[in-house]
């Protein structure tokens, strides 16, 4: 195995505890193991499966995460990225070395950004989606993040290991983002906005259970976990070609439960991307119950 894929996790005690006994993980030759000896292969791609029963849904596929690399890398996101990299500029706590975790990976489009404009950042990105985490290890030319399959109820971290978690459109369990979190650290947390998707939206309304969109109720359950210090919309709306409609059509989750197949998709011309990009910072004291919410639509 390439010795760099390695030296990402020299370190992997002052992040990773064992995923079934909470213990210490230490590399030992090509694995992470525990003092109880459960063992953790890192992958020929650099990444390590720290959630090895997990199943991921039938719609994170190959195929969609290929899609979402697509429209990701054609640049329809990157005013999102600006503004997430904005906001870990702004707020994320001026360590020397800060260690900032993208939940909920993904591909990796995010962490590598934020890598590549943090270099002496430690990083660490996990998914519970194996193919994606893979996808994104493959695809890391800094062989500098720490990717990892990961289980975001039951997060293989340390308490208080990280300074700065990103959580962009995707899942959020506020007791573990409490947990891991040091004392003054930060979420950033990126939800739809109204208007994202609408040209979509209007075309697939008659198959969807609610053909409008409001964030409030996230914002809100946000709002009662962390103190809010920032919060930001970024919109844009960009012409799209027919073959990147189609790209994008088959990687959103708000089509998910859509026949696509009867979509006009020649009559989108141009396709709204817009954010909300929040920022909080943990909060002392009891917090609320914590629960898990469900996937925002990217």
């Amino acid at each position: 195995m390439n010795p760099a894929r390695l030296a990402r996790f020299h370190d992997c005690e002052r992040y990773f505890i064992c995923p079934l006994c909470h213990a210490e993980l230490r590399l030992d030759s090509t694995s992470l193991r525990c003092p109880n000896r459960h063992t953790f292969d890192i992958a020929k791609q650099g990444y390590v499966n720290l959630a090895p029963a997990a199943k991921q849904s039938q719609f994170y596929s190959k195929e969609s995460f290929a899609n979402r690399g697509r429209i990701l890398n054609a640049g329809y996101y990157s005013h999102i990225a600006s503004a997430v990299l904005d906001a870990v500029r702004a707020h994320c706590p001026a360590n020397r070395r800060p260690a900032i975790l993208d939940a909920g990976c993904g591909e990796g489009f995010y962490a590598r950004a934020v890598q590549q404009a943090n270099p002496q950042a430690d990083v660490l990105a996990f998914d519970i989606s194996k193919d994606s985490v893979q996808q994104a290890a493959r695809e890391d030319e800094s062989l500098a993040i720490r990717w990892f399959v990961g289980n975001l109820a039951d997060l293989p971290l340390r308490d208080a290991a990280v300074d700065c978690i990103l959580d962009v459109f995707s899942p959020v369990h506020y007791g573990e983002f409490r947990r891991v979190l040091r004392p003054g650290g930060i979420v950033v947390k990126v939800v739809p906005g109204a208007r994202h998707d609408e040209q979509l939206r209007e075309l697939a309304s008659a198959q969807l259970r609610h053909a409008d969109y409001s964030n409030e109720q996230t914002v809100d359950q946000f709002a009662r976990h962390f103190d809010v210090l920032d919060t930001r919309l970024v919109s844009r709306t960009f012409a799209m070609p027919p073959d990147d409609v189609r790209a994008f059509a088959h990687m959103t989750p708000l089509l998910f439960n859509v026949n696509i197949d009867a979509l006009d998709l020649g009559r989108i011309r141009e396709l709204t991307i817009e954010a909300q990009v929040i920022v909080g910072r943990k909060r002392h004291g009891r917090p609320p119950t914590a629960h898990v919410n469900a996937p925002e639509t990217p």
